[in-house]
């Protein structure tokens, strides 16, 4: 039987679409080790202001000496403090810079994709987003299919945006943002 996707278009539905909860969600930490460590820590706690937490990862970047994975995790941590204060591009650098040094990370990937979904690059988010949801973390893998749903939605798919809404869902019943998204959709027989 063939279906075919609808989006709601009720109150409800309009305000989700300009909350914050409807902007790109990666934030996908990677653990590193000395100052990179606490970079992570710095990443990790959103009670440390963005600038202090950027500071600590300048000083990992700038004066130690860390091993690649260590160095990549540590673009990773600062590009998501970029984004946490609206700074896309330079965190887009970041997660570059993080994939250079170890292009098999995919959780990299995911916030790379959610930096150009936020800068409305969005056939270059699903590139990212399609290796990022092949994560080793299960968290970097539902927030990949989620990030993936908005993206495919900016794009028209919306079979492949319920889908990928409903398969962040399976990985994490509890995940608001997906519920929300996909609380949009109805679901009706083709031809109707």
């Amino acid at each position: 039987m063939s279906t075919r996707f609808l989006l709601g278009t009720s109150a409800l539905a309009a305000s989700l679409l300009v909350s914050p909860a409807a902007f790109s969600q990666g934030a996908v930490t990677v653990i590193g080790g000395g100052l990179g460590q606490a970079c992570y820590e710095a990443a990790e706690d959103q009670r440390v202001a963005p600038m202090k937490a950027m500071e600590i990862c300048n000083l990992a970047l700038t004066t130690e000496v860390l091993k690649r994975r260590d160095k990549a995790a540590t673009h990773t941590n600062r590009g998501i403090l970029h984004m946490r204060t609206g700074n896309n591009t330079r965190a887009m650098w970041d997660y570059e810079n993080s994939l250079r040094l170890m292009p098999e990370l995919n959780e990299a990937k995911v916030n790379l994709g959610a930096a150009l979904y936020n800068l409305k690059r969005y056939p270059e988010a699903l590139a990212a987003l399609n290796e990022g949801v092949k994560a080793e973390s299960e968290n970097a893998r539902t927030v990949g299919f989620y990030n993936r749903g908005l993206t495919h939605e900016k794009l028209g798919d919306l079979q492949s945006a319920y889908e990928d809404f409903r398969e962040a869902l399976k990985m994490k019943p509890d995940f608001k943002q997906a519920q929300d998204q996909i609380a949009r959709f109805t679901v009706v027989p083709a031809g109707s």
